[in-house]
């Protein structure tokens, strides 16, 4: 390894979330057992396991300050790691690699996060298991999920619902996970100019916490409508106003574009001349986005643990036009991270193995 030149210094940015919060110290120990009974305690059910040579390199810490709403940290155990985490309603965790690698494994499903490229989303629901390497830190944000459902309601404007959105167990590249990320760091960077959450002032504390929660409503994927409709580049005309009416009824994939436009009495230049003004994409584009949404709610809200509930993969790909199964998996899991599969069995049969 090439040794730095003399006189220079290069911060990692990320150095400087882990210096601010190192007034809030929850542990630090060299017994798996103790670190395992903390992190159970503010973080979330699970068992921690490493193999047995490798007990004894154990070199636990974790810091963390909360909220009560949202809570920020970073963790590492110092040797090769095997988080076992059970379901947990009340929470949705985030993991940021610092340094290192998580392997998050779900069922047959093996997806690797490294510091710099990745983020990890532990849902509430669902037995998910979380490799630790040796040299991995990882900065963590938990949020509750009450207050995700009281910001979603203020955000979608849906108030006869208190369930709060559901998401999957994931890995999304860095750039897609940004707004949590960035919203992780101002959490910790505040709360160290404090050196104790009890200090920051009660409304500075209110905006970092609703900071936190709209960056997870609107930078990650989850079951409950968008908070907003898309941004038009210029006024939709009627016809494309039409246009998007008849796809947002649809409860099976009807249309192709041109069906559509002679359902409207244009010519499909027309209508994808008008799409491209108002929405800055084609109407096959739109059609496919919104489709492959409804897909991912159906897979969502399917319980595979029902006998009485038959649905598949293949049947929901088909309903909503996706008829080459290995397209539909690329094409979703570029989406939302995920295969369809997983999303299919991890709600609501959160004690499937």
């Amino acid at each position: 390894m090439t040794a730095p030149l003399e006189g220079t210094h290069r911060v990692h940015p990320d150095d400087c979330v882990l210096r601010a919060l190192a007034a809030y110290k929850r542990f630090e120990t060299h017994d798996l057992e103790v670190a395992e009974g903390e992190v159970r305690r503010f973080m979330a059910p699970g068992r921690l396991r490493a193999r047995p040579d490798r007990r004894g390199d154990v070199d636990a810490r974790a810091f963390y300050a909360d909220t009560g709403s949202v809570g920020v940290g970073h963790m590492s155990y110092g040797a090769d790691v095997i988080m076992d985490r059970e379901a947990d309603s009340r929470y949705l965790g985030i993991a940021i690699p610092l340094s290192g690698r998580l392997r998050v494994r779900r069922g047959s499903e093996v997806l690797d996060a490294y510091a710099g490229e990745s983020v990890v989303v532990i849902a509430p629901d669902g037995r998910v298991l979380v490799d630790w390497s040796a040299d991995c830190r990882a900065l963590m944000l938990r949020v509750t999920t009450t207050s995700l459902a009281r910001a979603a309601r203020a955000l979608t404007g849906e108030r006869d619902t208190d369930r709060p959105p559901r998401f999957v167990h994931q890995v999304l590249p860095l750039d897609r996970g940004h707004a949590v990320h960035s919203a992780a760091r101002l959490l910790a960077e505040n709360f160290g100019r404090y050196g104790d959450v009890a200090a920051v002032p009660g409304g500075l504390l209110r905006r970092l916490s609703e900071h936190a929660l709209n960056a997870v409503l609107l930078g990650l994927d989850h079951d409950l409508g968008a908070p907003a409709g898309p941004a038009y580049r210029a006024t939709p005309s009627k016809a494309v106003r039409s246009a998007m009416s008849l796809i947002a009824d649809e409860t099976t994939a009807v249309f192709n574009v041109g069906e559509l436009a002679r359902h409207l009495g244009l010519t499909v230049r027309a209508l994808e001349l008008g799409f491209r003004r108002a929405l800055d994409e084609t109407p096959h584009h739109y059609m496919r986005r919104i489709r492959l949404e409804r897909a991912h709610r159906e897979l969502l809200a399917a319980d595979p643990s029902d006998p009485a509930d038959a649905t598949t993969v293949t049947e929901i790909a088909t309903r909503w036009g996706f008829h080459h199964a290995g397209r539909f998996a690329a094409s979703y899991k570029a989406v939302h991270g995920v295969t369809p599969s997983v999303s299919l069995r991890i709600f609501p049969g959160a004690n499937r193995r």
